[in-house]
């Protein structure tokens, strides 16, 4: 479930909050690349990426970049908030 203060905050975008916490398990570890959303919703990569900055903007969603071993980035940690932060 939603909470409320996430559709406040994220009406036009609570599609891709539901589906990364249903999907790759909610608070913790979420790590698809943006590739893998946009090709399993059939939409464009950058509309992926505008959607994550809205709910980063609105403080939804957390990114934390990932990094191997030599250094090199990987695929961000995408970490959806079920708590209302505060402002």
């Amino acid at each position: 479930m939603t909470p409320a203060w996430v559709v406040k905050r994220a009406f036009k975008d609570v599609w891709l909050y539901d589906w990364l916490r249903a999907r790759y398990g909610g608070l913790d570890g979420i790590w698809p690349g943006i590739d893998t959303i946009a090709a399993e919703f059939e939409i464009s990569r950058s509309t992926v990426e505008r959607t994550i900055r809205r709910l980063v903007a609105a403080k939804c969603m957390e990114i934390v970049p990932r990094y191997r071993e030599d250094g090199s980035q990987t695929t961000n940690q995408y970490v959806t908030k079920f708590d209302e932060p505060r402002d």
